[in-house]
């Protein structure tokens, strides 16, 4: 009997030990999913130039991750308008206040940031045409540093296909870009020798400011079949829409490399959309924010395939024509 007794108590003890210990356990999980749901960050933004559409999507994605903007982010939103001086105080401004993930923009924006932010701060970029090649990243497989973001770059061939569509005869071309800007300059080679190897004459075009790219185009409208544009800060900075005005007195088509120039006025072009890449680098943030992951444990990326758009009004006025298989392009208007 003594034995019986003393096993219901020593039962009883277990059964209550276990119940204080899943007690234990439980209140430990609440607490740490308190504490993860708790967790608040800082983010800044730096813009270089604008890119709205760009932030827009960035924030969309952390948006749908449950990281709102006034609840739980706080966005520290910069415009450095195009100024190197304007876009070290920024990123000396991010380092400063501590934050926990840049988000950045462009190929020269974000040179100066990842100069000015220490290594421990994640840096997301977009709108930046040649990652590796401009030193910021080593591969899109593997950044090697805090780095890591979404290109806008267009595989090439699209160019060439797209021009050869349009002017099947075509000649010669002339591409603009920033004078001394890696990224263009690029571009701008690699389309040279693939447009040379249909027998394409290429003049090149490099300019420092939008009105050095209104008198090339001007100068030049008489005797090259096309104009082409850039992925640069100068074009989308002004510089294309001097080539529109050009284009619009002379019907000189344009292929153009910016989603914005064709709306505004160039014929038709293959196209990384701002928003779609803002979108895949504020999921790559996400990963970063909440699974706690390194950017270099990410993978760099583009959209592929890219938008094909076309400006059905331009094209009209330069008295061009598309393939009757036009099922894959996107008219403006």
């Amino acid at each position: 009997m003594k034995f019986a007794i003393s096993s219901i108590s020593f039962l009883t003890q277990r059964s209550t030990l276990y119940l204080l210990v899943s007690l234990f356990l439980l209140c430990a999980d609440a607490n740490a999913s308190a504490s993860e749901s708790s967790e608040s960050y800082t983010i800044g933004i730096s813009v270089w130039s604008g890119y709205p559409e760009s932030v827009n999507g960035f924030k969309d994605s952390l948006k749908q991750a449950g990281l709102i903007e006034e609840e739980n982010v706080t966005y520290l939103y910069r415009n450095a308008e195009s100024s190197k001086e304007k876009q070290v105080s920024i990123a000396e401004e991010f380092r400063d206040k501590n934050v926990d993930l840049v988000y950045s923009l462009t190929t020269p924006g974000t040179i100066i940031v990842k100069q000015y932010m220490p290594d421990s701060t994640p840096i997301v970029f977009s709108i930046v045409t040649y990652p590796a090649d401009a030193g910021l990243i080593e591969s899109f497989d593997y950044s090697g540093n805090n780095l890591v973001g979404t290109s806008n770059f267009v595989e090439l061939k699209y160019y060439v296909k797209l021009l050869k569509d349009v002017l099947p005869d075509v000649k010669s071309v002339a591409i603009f870009r920033r004078k001394g800007e890696p990224n263009s300059k690029i571009q701008a080679v690699n389309l040279d020798r693939l447009l040379r190897r249909e027998s394409v004459e290429v003049i090149h075009r490099p300019a420092s400011t939008t009105d050095e790219v209104a008198l090339m185009a001007a100068d030049v409208a008489g005797s090259v079949d096309a104009f082409i544009s850039t992925t640069d800060t100068l074009m989308q900075g002004g510089g294309e829409q001097q080539l529109i005005n050009v284009s619009k007195l002379t019907k000189t088509p344009i292929l153009s490399s910016n989603k914005q120039g064709i709306f505004e006025g160039s014929t038709l072009g293959p196209v990384a959309d701002f928003y779609i890449l803002g979108k895949m680098s504020g999921e790559k943030a996400v990963k970063i924010l909440k699974d706690k992951l390194s950017p270099s444990s990410l993978e760099s990326s583009l959209q592929n395939p890219p938008n094909i758009l076309v400006n059905q009004e331009s094209l009209e006025h330069q008295g061009l024509m598309l393939p009757s298989d036009n099922s894959t392009y996107i008219f403006t208007n």
